[in-house]
């Protein structure tokens, strides 16, 4: 690994810091990364400074934080601190914080933004098998291109990010529940977690907010906040009744989803895995199947449940149907609605049904709005269904859900 030039001290610190607290996900403290651009926020920095200068200054400028001096990189000075927060959206929010207050004391120029421009945070991932120095060169490279991206970016992209920044560090957005019925006998058979923005949000609706994350590297941390927040607030379920919950093939690559934060949730809210259906969304993009595969089933070996979202809208979906062999396909709304007009959309729904028998998958009929519609799916042996005709997405409260399909 290349040198970066650490302070030796500071560094020695970190080192004897991760060794001797292991940093566990499960512990509760973590350990980041804080750079400050000392020329981007119009700091004055003597360059004599000492180790021990900045351990006696930050003791005084932050006495309620465990924050140490590291190393000045060109013109980046930087620091770690411990972050006490379970999630990795609390603990990044707690690093900015302290970023904010390290800049404040020591001397921002007038007009420099509060939020984002001139620092960038990092957690480190200590991994089993990882060693600190690695944990910690990563975090680096990690902080310094968040830095770098608000730097090149355009004003109104700068203002997304800030507004993303502020979702993230307040937890605003919110979760609303579809109802999933079971067709043949109109009973609830679970719900679909729908992800909603903060009132006067700058993003045009929840796509717009996922899609922007995908890009700007928020995915993992917006998708585990969404994530906790549907799980939190779930209506209450009988033994058999499911929560389908939208992720993105960025699962896979995720340590916060691998390390079972998802499982503690669920025995907070006294759920278990085999309640949970995760739901591949349209903004999945798999490239290795046979790794997707690999990953999946360790995932079902927990109890977990698979669904493959928008089947029959392209090609994907339905190349995902075959190499993964999901328990559920959600059938798209395109092919739903007003099929029974179509003959062609018969035809298909038709051809759908006969293969997922075949291979032992449920099918889930999306955007059902008319009693026609639903006459056509129970005969066609459609097994559950969701669409305004049977429920629009809604909060729930804390007692029991009842409800069952229309007459027709």
């Amino acid at each position: 690994m290349k040198n970066i030039g650490w302070n030796k001290t500071g560094w020695s610190r970190l080192q004897e810091q991760a060794k001797s607290c292991g940093y566990a996900e499960d512990n509760g403290v973590r350990l980041g990364l804080i750079g400050l651009d000392w020329r981007e926020n119009g700091l004055q920095v003597d360059k004599r400074t000492s180790d021990r200068h900045w351990t006696e200054w930050l003791r005084e400028a932050l006495p309620d934080e465990n924050v140490w001096f590291v190393d000045r990189i060109s013109s980046h000075l930087w620091f770690v601190a411990e972050a006490t927060e379970c999630s990795v959206e609390a603990a990044e929010a707690c690093l900015a914080a302290i970023a904010r207050r390290l800049r404040q004391a020591l001397g921002a120029a007038p007009g420099v933004p509060e939020d984002g421009e001139g620092f960038g945070v990092a957690l480190m991932k200590l991994a089993s098998g990882r060693s600190a120095q690695e944990a910690a060169y990563d975090a680096l490279l990690d902080a310094v291109g968040r830095m770098r991206r608000w730097q090149e970016a355009a004003p109104a992209d700068r203002e997304l990010r800030r507004e993303m920044e502020r979702i993230l560090q307040e937890q605003s957005i919110r979760s609303v529940f579809q109802p999933i019925m079971r067709i043949a006998t109109g009973e609830v058979f679970g719900f679909e977690a729908l992800t909603r923005c903060p009132d006067r949000c700058h993003f045009d609706g929840p796509q717009g907010l996922f899609q922007f994350a995908e890009r700007e590297g928020y995915a993992y941390s917006l998708d585990r906040l969404a994530r906790e927040k549907a799980i939190r607030s779930c209506p209450p379920l009988n033994a058999a009744q499911k929560i389908f919950l939208n992720v993105t093939s960025g699962i896979m690559k995720d340590p916060g989803f691998v390390s079972g934060q998802t499982i503690h949730w669920l025995r907070q809210r006294g759920l278990h895995p085999g309640q949970i259906v995760l739901e591949l969304t349209e903004r999945s993009s798999i490239d290795d199947f046979s790794e997707a595969k690999k990953v999946l089933e360790h995932y079902r070996s927990q109890g977990y449940e698979i669904a493959i979202d928008d089947a029959g809208a392209g090609y994907s979906s339905l190349q995902s149907i075959v190499e993964l062999q999901p328990d559920y396909i959600k059938v798209d709304k395109s092919l739903v609605q007003n099929a029974d007009r179509d003959e062609m959309k018969k035809q298909m729904l038709r051809t759908f049904v006969r293969f997922a028998r075949r291979m032992d998958i449920r099918t889930v009929a999306e955007g059902i709005e008319r009693p026609e519609e639903l006459r056509l799916l129970r005969t066609l042996g459609i097994d559950f269904g969701q669409g305004y005709l049977l429920g629009r997405p809604g909060e729930y409260g804390t007692g029991p859900v009842a409800g069952g399909l229309p007459n027709g």
